[in-house]
């Protein structure tokens, strides 16, 4: 009697041990389950914030291309009113002969114009043009849509997208364009979710150091907000591929394939210096156009960049036009005034035909 009371007093034991070991399990499965829903929640209401921050982005750039506009039109009422008056700044052979008026008898403004100033010109220089470069590549976890289920995945990260295949030879089966996503990882479930507009993608790494580089080298390639470099989705010619990298560069524009098989890798597709560039313009609808004095079409994209991409190139080609007036000034032995008419004409097409009245 006395070892089967001590046998029964151990199956209870048992059972209350196993009980007590459910309850935990359960405990754990349902902080893990609230952990990640809460993180699919922090997701979401990232993904609504990105979505905020486009529209007020392209509403300022919007703004600030009408100020621009209204701006560019009245500096050309203003010089046009000059003109017609007898007293402009034209550089041009054709204008008029002033050398013949007493300047005293002109407006403090007109004298000015008028009076010959001699100033020596600014060295400028080119920076160096960046190139695309694999920061990360390795295997992971990827989570699926519908199923959520876990499928092996190589991946390769460069400062412009986060591409993923089935095996590192293969043709990637998508990519992330980098400035386009939010970021966000947890060391405890080693994964990551990238943060798309759409939808939030996770990834999962075999180790918790592994996962803390490819944060690092992800918060790397988000931070270089100057690089050349733009991902662009469509475009309207049929020689070009659907997904290309626009690279506005210090001499000119620089169309990439993107490196669907070769990450990293920059396959030249064609390269417009400013010289045959006459005209650019970003629109509200989230297209970027540039034409080229060699051809008719002109190269129109879709992309969320456009904006950015002609910031980028008033910048570049302000810069450039400087360095050719340099240049210019430095050859003053050679055929005098050719490189300086040369780019006076560039600037003056471009000016022109920048405005969507001259387009």
């Amino acid at each position: 009697d006395e070892m089967l009371k001590e046998l029964e007093a151990d199956v209870v034991k048992v059972e209350r041990e196993l009980e007590e070991e459910e309850e935990r399990k359960k405990k754990e499965e349902k902080e893990v389950e609230e952990e990640e829903e809460s993180e699919m929640k922090r997701a979401e209401q990232q993904a609504r914030e990105m979505l905020l921050e486009d529209e007020q982005r392209l509403k300022e750039a919007a703004e600030k291309r009408n100020e621009k506009k209204l701006a560019l039109e009245k500096k050309m009422e203003t010089q046009m009113a000059v003109q017609v008056g007898g007293f402009g700044g034209n550089d041009d052979s054709e204008a008029l002969d002033m050398s013949g008026i007493d300047v005293s008898m002109l407006s403090p403004a007109a004298a000015a114009m008028q009076t010959p100033s001699r100033v020596e010109p600014i060295p400028v220089k080119l920076l160096p043009d960046v190139k695309l470069e694999v920061l990360k590549e390795g295997w992971l976890m990827k989570q699926s849509k519908k199923l959520k289920k876990w499928q092996k995945r190589y991946f390769v990260l460069d400062q412009v997208a986060l591409y993923y295949c089935r095996n590192p030879t293969s043709v990637p089966d998508g990519f992330f364009a980098i400035r386009r996503c939010q970021f966000h990882y947890s060391e405890k479930t080693c994964c990551f979710d990238v943060i798309t507009p759409s939808r939030v993608f996770r990834m999962q790494t075999p180790s918790v150091e592994q996962l803390r580089e490819w944060a690092l080298c992800y918060k790397k390639a988000m931070g270089q907000r100057e690089f050349p470099y733009f991902h662009v989705e469509q475009t309207t010619r049929l020689d070009l591929s659907r997904e290309l990298l626009l690279g506005v560069m210090s001499t000119g524009l620089r169309m990439v394939k993107l490196g669907l098989y070769d990450p990293g890798y920059e396959e030249e597709i064609a390269f417009f210096k400013f010289d045959e560039i006459y005209s650019w313009e970003a629109s509200d609808l989230e297209t970027f156009e540039f034409r080229v004095a060699t051809e008719r079409t002109p190269y129109v994209f879709k992309t969320m960049y456009a904006t950015d991409i002609e910031q980028k190139l008033e910048a570049r080609f302000s810069t450039w036009r400087e360095w050719r007036f340099y240049q210019a000034s430095k050859t003053e032995g050679g055929a005098p005034g050719s490189a300086t008419a040369s780019v006076t004409s560039t600037r003056s097409q471009a000016s022109a035909t920048r405005t969507p009245s001259g387009k």
